[in-house]
């Protein structure tokens, strides 16, 4: 599994992005983290029990919030895109996280999500069992029963599938995949390429 993972790493990553993108990515109805009227728009395609995009959570999304985000001048999204084939539960992770907006708990419950994988492994994925997400549904104070009841109906599978259909429509070939004011940023960057573009589309 790791092999695979470190492969489909190095393809993303050799592959300019830029050439495999089509098309053009919204919002849509997911929900949004910072300013709405922000400059600019940072929307994430991600997969929860993916190791990259977990690395991501844990090493540059808190700097470009602490930068950014809390001072209202970019705002993230993050669209559902669940490498089923690699990441056997990662979409019923997404649909846990959609259930949290419920609750208006949806970004506790995306950094609980990620976190607790984290404290198993830093570079390894991690399985996740529907148990799992709804004891840490407690953890951050949401409604047990109620959000069992939306995980175990599976009332946002369709969301989900919209998210990855959005993401095959535009190329997305991996996760985590960002666009940035419609610029690309795919693979496992460091904080200073997304530094240079955010302030190059502030300055303009």
């Amino acid at each position: 599994m790791k092999i695979l993972l470190t492969i489909a790493a190095a393809l993303l990553l050799a592959v300019p992005v830029s050439a495999q993108i089509h098309g053009v990515v919204s919002v849509d109805d997911d929900p949004v983290l910072g300013n709405p009227d922000a400059k600019v728009t940072m929307i994430e395609f991600g997969d929860y029990q993916c190791p990259s995009c977990r690395a991501f959570w844990r090493e540059i999304e808190p700097r470009i919030k602490k930068e950014y985000i809390d001072k209202g001048t970019v705002k993230l999204v993050f669209r559902d895109f669940p490498l089923t084939q690699i990441h056997p539960d990662a979409f019923l992770a997404a649909q846990a996280v959609n259930c949290a907006i419920d609750q208006n708990k949806y970004w506790q419950y995306h950094d609980k999500v990620f976190l607790e994988q984290d404290k198993q492994s830093e570079e390894n994925i991690v399985r996740v069992s529907a148990n799992d997400l709804k004891k840490w549904a407690k953890d951050v104070k949401m409604e047990p029963v109620a959000f069992a009841a939306c995980l175990d109906s599976g009332k946002y599978k369709e969301e989900v599938s919209k998210d990855m259909a959005d993401g095959n429509a535009l190329g997305v070939p991996g996760t985590p995949m960002f666009f940035i004011n419609g610029n690309v940023i795919g693979g496992a960057q460091q904080y200073p390429a997304y530094k240079k573009l955010i302030d190059s589309l502030l300055a303009k």
